[in-house]
């Protein structure tokens, strides 16, 4: 399933740039390809990045994924979710909120005392999830279009 997770990341990833206005949208895809290249050089194999299926403990189906992997902030490892993907009609129904449970035990087996994750600021679902559960805005963008 990682080359369905990867695919759905990056189409994502791509609108959430684009939407923010951060690439072109006819480059969008090549460059997000290549900096993809550059973090997972080995793509699920890579060091350092851990791969999860989220399953339902009541029925064993997959209900999600969520691509994990720890980076330096302010001089200190810390836990960061790169993706979490629940399937479409299995939303709403806690596994978010349970995987992240997991995900910050792991963190905390690990030595890591903070989580960390990068969210686009139109996710509204996700935010307030992230909110709910614990996490804090550190940074906030914003701009305005302009009518000529």
């Amino acid at each position: 399933q990682y080359e369905q997770f990867i695919s759905v990341s990056m189409d994502r990833q791509i609108d959430d740039q684009v939407l923010a206005g951060s690439l072109d949208p006819s480059r969008a895809r090549d460059v997000l390809t290549a900096q993809l290249g550059k973090m997972l050089p080995r793509g699920l194999e890579t060091p350092g990045h851990e791969f999860f299926a989220i399953e339902s403990v009541a029925t064993g189906d997959q209900v999600g994924d969520l691509w994990f992997t720890t980076m330096k902030r302010a001089g200190r490892e810390v836990g960061f979710v790169m993706d979490i993907q629940i399937h479409d009609k299995y939303r709403r129904h806690g596994y978010g909120t349970a995987a992240f449970d997991a995900i910050e035990r792991l963190a905390i087996e690990k030595g890591l005392d903070e989580m960390t994750l990068h969210v686009a600021g139109h996710n509204t679902p996700a935010r307030a999830l992230y909110l709910k559960i614990g996490y804090r805005e550190l940074s906030v963008s914003m701009a305005k279009k302009l009518n000529h």
